[in-house]
């Protein structure tokens, strides 16, 4: 069984006992935050239903989503409506208004990482 094994290996055909992970992928967004303020980082998660909206509203922080399934239509005050898919990430600045809404046919589930001013609400809603 050694020698077949050995023979395997001396043609390219086995593993190393102790394989290395690949490296991480470079990050799907970067943001450098000012910390005039100490700051509280959330992450976590969040599905839209077909046509399901959250609600305009604003963070005392930044907002950094990624999209992992479906499509969200992003209506962000000062910029035009943007729709993001899947692999597809966006930031949302601090104090901005701003809205989101699954426009797709299909669920849509986003990562979302806040970093707000410590003991402020994550999210406050806006007219």
């Amino acid at each position: 069984m050694r020698k077949s094994l050995a023979a395997l290996c001396l043609l390219g055909l086995c593993l190393p006992a102790f394989a290395q992970a690949p490296a991480p992928a470079p990050p799907a967004q970067q943001f450098d935050v000012p910390t005039a303020k100490p700051q509280t980082v959330m992450i976590l998660t969040r599905d839209f239903a077909p046509g399901q909206t959250a609600g305009r509203h604003i963070h005392h922080g930044v907002e950094m989503t990624l999209v992992i399934r479906g499509s969200l239509e992003m209506l962000v005050d000062g910029q035009p409506p943007h729709v993001y898919r899947a692999g597809e990430s966006f930031i949302v600045p601090r104090d901005v208004p701003h809205d989101a809404k699954n426009v797709g046919t299909v669920p849509t589930t986003i990562a979302v990482t806040y970093v707000i001013d410590k003991g402020s609400a994550a999210r406050i809603p806006v007219p």
